[in-house]
């Protein structure tokens, strides 16, 4: 992994961490941690991380998984074998629940020959509980293991199988898998149980291709729901696969079913994969595979239908502007894309000029089919700031329900309304004006 997918990842750490009083020595040890991981400074690693779990455990957790594993993957002989070892001999339970998949991974890369392997079979049988330990990501290094114990000829097939579907057990025990909760902690979970499920049900198919493996590692790749919290399983895709394009496997079973002439299914999956991921080669498929299924209703109608479908009621508000009143009490008919956003918001500023840039070329155009707004949240001084940059694009302050009615949860959020008024939240991280300019086909 490069130093820049590196520290990419170690800031979507940082985005996840909860809001709250977090101790200021807690930020100073996070970030001494990797050089001295790196340096081999190892009792003052073990000494720092043991202060920090119990300054703030979830930033301890997410150097461990997030930062620590990286090393390891990219220079497993890196002192982190001798940095955990000594870890877990400070007796320290949860630390040691937390850090036991980890160190046996990092001991599997080492692993040289056959009582090396048993004895990493063993631990691994030892450590995959009946359900998943969220916070020692196990489900994440069994797989891992896997992959290097399967590089290095130490298990068959049917070895993998039996701890692939341990693996699989104990994520579909995890309650939300299919039903969501709208608390950002439980979606997060879920997004990340899903993507290891998906990954082990292809890794099952792999070595056992039966239509059902490769359906369910469909199934479960990240939906719509998970797309808004990929850091959840950012790393876990890094790790598994160096792949943090594509995170699903939806791509491949929509393959399997045009190669079995089952277009009809395949129509709908790649409607799907499309709506995740609108990009110009995405939608371009898309309107070739629909159009040589001869139906009579336009590619147009069809992708806003779906679109629309994907979406959920829009909340029934008026929202008053300094010159006009946004209805949502009203289908829309046309569509609506709203911005909300803080003046305390450093990713919001940012990304202000791009969307006055965007009103300005979208009000020049009679026809154009997009309405475009924007919500103000906590904003101090908000009249002085838009007319400081002279940001001329419509701006309303709103209150915590209406910011609650939207499922805002995080800033910026992007809102895209339908004609028929159903709304979709825009991921963060991606290139959002090509995802309204390619939802809305502008």
């Amino acid at each position: 992994m490069n130093k820049l997918l590196m520290t990419f990842a170690i800031g979507l750490s940082f985005l996840s961490l909860c809001a709250g009083q977090i101790p200021e020595k807690a930020f100073t040890l996070t970030n001494s941690l990797s050089d001295l991981w790196r340096n081999g400074e190892t009792k003052t690693a073990v000494e720092s991380s043991v202060e920090l779990y119990h300054l703030s455990p979830q930033m301890f957790i997410d150097r461990i998984h997030n930062t620590l594993s990286q090393q390891i993957q990219n220079a497993p002989r890196l002192y982190a074998q001798q940095y955990l070892e000594q870890l877990i001999l400070k007796n320290n339970n949860k630390i040691n629940t937390i850090v036991a998949p980890i160190y046996l991974w990092s001991k599997s890369m080492e692993a040289t020959n056959e009582n090396d392997f048993k004895g990493i079979l063993k631990d691994l049988n030892g450590i995959l509980k009946d359900s998943t330990n969220y916070d020692s990501r196990t489900e994440r290094y069994t797989l891992l293991i896997l992959q290097e114990l399967e590089q290095k000829k130490a298990i068959d097939n049917k070895g993998i199988a039996k701890i692939l579907n341990k693996n699989i057990t104990n994520l579909e025990s995890y309650p939300y898998i299919v039903k969501i909760k709208t608390e950002r902690s439980d979606e997060e979970k879920r997004a990340w149980h899903r993507y290891l499920l998906a990954y082990s049900y292809n890794y099952l198919y792999r070595i056992d291709p039966k239509e059902e493996y490769l359906k369910k590692a469909s199934d479960y790749s990240p939906d719509q729901n998970d797309r808004l919290r990929k850091s959840a399983y950012f790393y876990d895709a890094a790790l598994l696969t160096g792949n943090t394009r594509e995170f699903g496997f939806q791509s491949k079973y929509q393959k399997y079913l045009v190669e079995n002439n089952r277009n009809a299914e395949a129509l709908v999956l790649l409607s799907n994969i499309t709506f995740g991921n609108p990009s110009d080669v995405n939608l371009k498929s898309l309107r070739e595979f629909y159009e040589k299924s001869n139906s009579d209703l336009s590619f147009s109608d069809y992708w806003t239908a779906y679109v629309h479908k994907m979406g959920n009621p829009v909340p029934k508000v008026k929202i008053k502007y300094e010159n006009e009143e946004l209805n949502l009490t009203e289908k829309p008919k046309n569509w609506i894309y709203i911005d909300v956003w803080g003046t305390w918001c450093g990713p919001c500023r940012k990304e202000l000029p791009e969307l006055q840039s965007l009103f300005t070329t979208n009000s020049s155009n009679k026809d154009s089919k997009l309405r475009i707004y924007s919500f103000s949240y906590g904003s101090q001084n908000l009249l002085a700031f838009m007319n400081d940059n002279k940001y001329t694009f419509p701006v309303s302050e709103i209150d915590k329900q209406t910011n609650d009615a939207f499922e805002v949860s995080g800033y910026p959020t992007k809102i895209l309304i339908s004609p028929e008024g159903n709304f979709i939240k825009i991921p963060f991280g991606v290139d959002w004006k090509t995802y309204i300019k390619n939802y809305t086909l502008m």
